[in-house]
């Protein structure tokens, strides 16, 4: 954060005035009225600018486009929870800050739902002269972002759940919820898109009993019982971990996969993420609620992505439970690239741009027909290609 930085100028909307802007005058009236006194007022008229010059100005901005920042004045941090327009920032003294966003700032970073995310690396002003010395400031810049953790939400935009954390821990579960791998096989290509290593995490393994479980529609098509998931994609090369927070099953496990690092805790409403973190992390008490018997779904207890430091090293992300979590800004093309094993037949394809659906010559499709590639996570591809 120290670097000093180019800069250069660049221009930026002001804040749009939402009411409509009240008429001086009503020519077509007064004209109706008398002829003579739209002449005489004609003297009196005010010039407004118009165009799209007069609705910008200009400010001073570094390399990343972010305002440049006067090191000796501002203070760095990370954000840990963001409430609206409210954003939490610990200095690094470890004092936490309750900052907005300087309004320059969002009109850059417009485009996302919203400027700051939890974990963003920012630069803070003081107020605190003008808050009665309470601990209050300005987030001025926002540092870029390493790595991301971003979805589709229901307006079609993009959503950044957290930032800059190094790796991401999917927790499902055995039952209540049920499990679903294609879910499972979207947090994997999420983490991919935005740069973290996927963990799986299969909890609630003290609820797994061969007549008690049953699968969800995608693992009856393909012949798949909840036994048989995690072999596959441990064979993929990814970490998976079966635990219980109940019985205390794999905590160690799951507690050294943690540690030094910053780790984002995604999964539905009702898998176990809050008591997950409340069994490794005694005294945190965060919320948690019982699934509900009939529809088997979770109920959200977590309502904000919130930073959490962990006493043996690293931090975690718990984020709110999501029962869709739909691919934002994967095109269909990149998508074979976020599963691993089709990429040694991508190449053995006829057509170059081959999207192994039904094209002729596809050695991806061979290779699901000769079993060295799972079936389910085929069926997986298929059905993501046609989310995204």
């Amino acid at each position: 954060m120290g670097k000093k930085r180019s800069t250069r100028k660049l221009r930026v909307n002001f804040r749009q005035n939402r009411q409509a802007r009240r008429r001086s005058d009503d020519w077509t009236r007064q004209y109706r009225a008398d002829e003579d006194r739209l002449a005489d007022s004609a003297s009196s008229e005010s010039v407004r600018a118009k165009g799209e010059l007069s609705r910008k100005r200009t400010i001073i901005v570094d390399e990343d486009d972010q305002p440049r920042v006067d090191e000796a004045l501002w203070q760095p941090g990370t954000v840990t929870k963001v409430h609206g327009l409210i954003c939490y920032v610990n200095a690094e003294n470890g004092r936490p800050w309750e900052c907005t966003v300087r309004r320059v700032l969002r009109t850059l970073l417009i485009q996302g739902r919203a400027p700051v995310t939890v974990g963003d690396r920012v630069w803070f002003s003081d107020q605190t002269k003008a808050s009665d010395g309470r601990p209050v400031g300005v987030v001025e810049r926002v540092e870029p972002r390493t790595t991301s953790l971003s979805r589709r939400d229901r307006r079609k935009r993009e959503q950044t759940i957290v930032a800059n954390a190094d790796q991401l821990l999917a927790v499902v579960s055995f039952a209540q919820p049920k499990l679903r791998p294609h879910l499972v096989d979207r947090y994997i290509v999420a983490a991919l898109k935005g740069g973290l290593d996927p963990i799986l995490c299969f909890n609630k393994v003290d609820l797994l009993a061969a007549d008690a479980v049953t699968a969800d529609d995608d693992q009856r098509q393909s012949g798949l019982s909840v036994r048989d998931v995690i072999p596959v994609f441990r064979a993929l090369g990814y970490c998976c971990l079966v635990t219980s927070a109940v019985a205390g099953t794999g905590l160690d496990d799951l507690r050294a996969a943690l540690k030094d690092h910053m780790t984002v805790i995604a999964g539905q409403s009702g898998v176990g993420k809050s008591t997950l973190i409340n069994a490794l992390q005694p005294g945190l008490n965060l919320p948690t609620r019982t699934v509900s018997r009939e529809s088997e779904k979770g109920r959200h207890t977590t309502s904000l992505a919130e930073l959490l430091p962990l006493d043996f090293g690293g931090y975690v992300v718990d984020t709110p439970g999501i029962r869709a979590f739909d691919l934002w800004s994967v095109e269909p093309g990149e998508l074979e690239a976020y599963f691993v094993e089709f990429i040694p037949y991508v190449q053995k394809c006829r057509f170059h741009d081959c999207m192994h659906r039904n094209e002729e010559d596809c050695a991806v499709i061979a290779a699901v027909e000769r079993g060295e590639i799972s079936a389910r996570r085929y069926y997986s591809y298929l059905k993501m290609f046609e989310e995204v």
